[in-house]
């Protein structure tokens, strides 16, 4: 019995994150308002894509969490995201107009394609109002909290290293709780890289911290001649806190995933059975 109330839990918070998803791309105007809304805050003109490898579990040092990420840059506002839901979206906005799909139909499109895509954390920064706004999943919840935008103290070294055809320098730096090494591209004069790393004279083409528990390499990057939208996308039940608050959140979760669950409503429990689950690793980027 226990057995099946695991595979529940992990069924609801498998359907739970999906559901929350379901954005859709192209003609901002003619989006479905039945599905989730969504904001565009500015257009794209380059597009850097990322490898991003995440260890989430210290006593498993050999699994690392691969994900296909993008660097969206405009004249205001960058987004960095999964570049594999970000094509689902696309593709999902042209089905939208051409088939008349349901909900069921949108959910099992969106899951075939997105079945491994990894990461679905999403940092947005506003350049203007220096601020950075991030929305993170976190088993049945999905987080929003905006932050000032953050400063690094960043060592420089003489130290280069050749990075998908670019010559980098390298900078060096501790930011909340862990050691990284960057390396980034004089020739290409943005202040930018990825997750929420800035503050260096060019565009960061690979970065990892000491322990390699977080690491990001840059795979490609072009400019972008098409419309292409960076957008903030919303949903009713997301929930909106601060970055302490949701650190906070995020630990207790995974130190007793039984409580989340069971507050969902999604699972009924016979009276006089507990709901058993694992405690979840807790590796976050963010240690303080």
């Amino acid at each position: 019995m226990k057995c099946v109330y695991l595979i529940l839990f992990f069924f609801f918070v498998y359907f739970s994150l999906f559901s929350q998803t379901i954005v859709i791309g192209g003609d901002i105007e003619s989006v479905p308002r039945k599905l989730s809304p969504r904001d565009t805050l500015d257009c794209a003109y380059l597009n850097v894509h990322y490898r991003q490898l995440i260890r989430k579990d210290k006593l498993f040092p050999e699994e690392l969490t691969k994900s296909d990420m993008v660097l969206q840059i405009g004249k205001q506002v960058s987004k960095y995201s999964n570049y594999t839901y970000l094509v689902s979206d696309s593709i999902m906005s042209e089905e939208i107009k051409q088939l008349e799909l349901n909900i069921s139909d949108i959910m099992n499109r969106i899951r075939i394609r997105t079945k491994k895509a990894g990461n679905r954390n999403v940092v947005i920064k506003n350049y203007p109002k220096g601020q950075y706004w991030v929305q993170i999943p976190v088993l049945l919840n999905r987080y929003i909290y905006t932050e000032p935008e953050p400063e690094f103290d960043w060592n420089f070294s003489p130290d280069t290293l050749t990075v998908l055809g670019y010559l980098c320098k390298k900078a060096t730096c501790l930011f909340r709780g862990r050691y990284y090494t960057a390396w980034y591209a004089p020739d290409i004069p943005l202040s930018n890289g990825p997750w929420k790393f800035n503050g260096l004279p060019g565009l960061i083409l690979k970065v990892e911290d000491a322990d390699r528990d977080y690491s990001f390499e840059c795979t490609a990057l072009y400019r972008v001649g098409w419309k292409s939208p960076i957008y903030l996308s919303k949903g009713k039940k997301d929930i909106k806190t601060t970055r302490e608050k949701f650190r906070q959140a995020e630990k207790a979760a995974m130190n007793n995933p039984n409580a989340v669950i069971g507050n969902s409503g999604l699972v009924t429990v016979p009276k006089g059975e507990k709901m058993v689950t694992k405690i979840l690793p807790y590796n976050p980027i963010e240690l303080e």
